[in-house]
């Protein structure tokens, strides 16, 4: 198992029964009892049986459950991994109770545990329930005093959040959230400006015009921010000519060399050297992100491909930068590596070499 599909553990468990049992008069029987279960599962499964357990024990009533919610929150032990199941299970029973005075209320007890934890798994369900009202209720934390509500308005509507559910309309219409993001933009917290970077990054993947045009207006108005630069980060990797424009990179004409690999095979778990070579052909100076491109055989028969970033460059006239790199083949819980025929391409500023293949040996 992952270190991540450990954060929730029995003692989690445990913790969060005794501070219920000690704060209110319900039965924890069934919450106990998913302590045992836990073991071989993965996080989201975890997450999904304890809330199981926690439904269980709360109050029937959303009323009842966010007075329950409220009375364990003035104890210090409700913190950290609990919450996230905790959170989820106080937004079923809002939605079960099917009002809007449950819903609008759900998202006050929401702000108020994020700042021990996050809730932006649970708001999923309520953008998915009804987008424009929940939004209408986030805009307002944007200027919230406490940076985990801040953040939260920016994490929990990424159109494509990890770990959590997709919101359709988030997707298909980011100008929805647009007007959060600007509040946000120049946050005085690296906590809350991040999060508007991996925000405007998801925007990109599904329209890289709407993202470019945000990230003009923000670099206008704020310069080319770190959060410009992380929102970005997949159209530069893409070879995006707008995205790269509007970092500074230079359009000249470049001159890219296939890597030289250090061996023409390589075996599983083992780190490949090689060696990239970028020629500027023009007069002027150049600016160039410099990355590789590794295409490895999938278990289907096809390929894939990945960019890694490698390095910047400012390259003078008719001047040539050589960079050296590594790349490490070793399995890990999220990569599987297959042997078989894989490559390397040289790529800057989103124009591509012809690819050095090598071999990877079981």
């Amino acid at each position: 198992m992952g270190a991540m599909d450990e954060l929730i553990t029995p003692t989690v468990v445990d913790d969060l029964a005794s501070i219920m049992r000690d704060h209110g008069r319900v039965d924890t029987t069934a919450l106990l009892a998913t302590a045992e279960t836990l073991s071989g599962r993965k996080l989201r499964a975890r997450v999904d049986t304890v809330r199981a357990g926690i439904l269980a024990t709360l109050p029937s009533s959303y009323r009842g459950t966010a007075a329950l919610t409220d009375a364990i929150f003035e104890d210090s032990r409700l913190d950290g991994w609990m919450i996230w199941p905790l959170s989820e299970a106080v937004v079923r029973r809002a939605l079960e109770d099917s009002n809007t005075v449950a819903f609008d209320d759900v998202h006050r007890v929401l702000a108020k545990l994020t700042t021990r934890l996050t809730g932006e798994f649970a708001i999923r369900d309520l953008l998915i329930a009804d987008h424009q009202r929940s939004l209408a209720i986030i805009g307002e934390w944007a200027g919230s005093p406490n940076d985990h509500v801040r953040r939260l308005a920016s994490e929990g509507t990424r159109p494509r959040l990890p770990w959590a559910k997709q919101v359709p309309a988030l997707i298909a219409a980011p100008g929805v959230t647009r007007s959060i993001l600007d509040q946000l933009v120049a946050d005085p917290s690296e906590y809350v400006r991040r999060s508007v970077g991996n925000h405007l990054n998801d925007i990109s993947r599904d329209h890289p015009g709407i993202a470019t045009a945000i990230a003009a207006d923000w670099t206008a108005k704020h310069g080319a921010t770190s959060t410009v630069r992380r929102g970005l980060r997949t159209l530069i990797k893409r070879g995006d000519l707008n995205a790269l424009a509007l970092l500074g990179f230079s359009t000249t004409t470049l001159g890219l060399e296939p890597p030289a690999l250090e061996a023409d095979h390589v075996r599983v778990g083992e780190t490949l050297p090689y060696t990239v070579t970028v020629q500027n052909l023009g007069d002027s100076d150049a600016n160039v992100v410099i990355d590789v491109v590794l295409t490895s055989p999938t278990a289907a028969g096809g390929s894939t491909e990945k960019v890694f970033k490698l390095a910047k460059r400012l390259i003078p006239g008719r001047g040539t930068a050589t960079v050296s790199g590594k790349r490490s083949f070793a399995p890990l819980s999220t990569r599987t590596i297959r042997a078989g025929r894989h490559s390397l391409m040289t790529q800057a500023n989103g124009r591509r070499s012809a690819p050095t293949f090598f071999d990877v040996n079981a």
